[in-house]
């Protein structure tokens, strides 16, 4: 074989590994950590100015709520899915992301004391009102922005990372509650002041309706 031909032979080869070698480079995945809890989610450069993102997270832990001289035991569940958008204005590691989490966001609540505590404006002991449940659920979807920095696709490596922050909209939260086990459970003057009790739960959870998020991650790509 001519040496002219093998050349060429060697360079069709290698331009058709460095062509498998950016296909493959446009898949990766993100294991992250932040304030939407533990994440893993899939990555596609589509150029270098547009990335798409889609995964799952999974957040719970506890929270006192007090309101007034009531202390809820809450237990927030806020794990889900979410489908962004990363736009990388200048074609580097810079970007701008839009997008959504999906899934219920909870909040369990439990309280219950040993001594006379007012629900709404009445005071009710312990027997009388037995303990309170409900729950606290807001939007199902959740629409997010955010900016943040990713070497994943900008690197010359497999390996990559990333920091994040951004804002996701909850929205206002639906409040249920519910006095289990009293002798004035179902009574009227009870059920009328859990009703304003609803109304004070409302208003001490605003905080939660605008979710700040921050998330740090190290990505592989394929």
């Amino acid at each position: 074989m001519r040496l002219h031909t093998k050349l060429a032979l060697l360079v069709l080869a290698a331009t058709g590994m460095t062509g498998m070698a950016s296909a493959q480079g446009d898949f990766a995945v993100t294991g992250g950590i932040g304030t939407m809890g533990g994440s893993v989610e899939g990555q596609f450069q589509v150029n270098e100015y547009f990335q798409l993102r889609a995964g799952a997270n999974y957040l719970t832990f506890d929270v006192d709520i007090d309101v007034d001289d009531i202390t809820y035991e809450g237990e927030p569940d806020f794990s889900g899915f979410g489908a962004f958008v990363d736009v990388h204005p200048f074609g580097n590691s810079f970007f701008l992301t839009g997008g959504a989490y999906a899934g219920g966001k909870e909040i369990d609540l439990v309280a219950s004391s040993t001594v006379a505590v007012d629900i709404g404006g009445v005071t009710f002991t312990p027997a009388e009102y037995g303990r309170l449940e409900g729950d606290v659920a807001f939007d199902d979807v959740a629409p997010f922005l955010g900016l943040g920095f990713d070497t994943t696709f900008t690197g010359s490596g497999h390996w990559g990372f990333n920091i994040m922050a951004g804002a996701a909209v909850f929205g206002s939260g639906d409040v249920t509650l519910d006095a289990v086990g009293g002798t004035l459970s179902n009574d009227p003057i009870l059920q009328a002041e859990l009703a304003r009790e609803i109304q004070d739960i409302e208003n001490e959870i605003e905080d939660y309706e605008l979710w700040p998020v921050v998330q740090l991650g190290l990505s592989y790509r394929f």
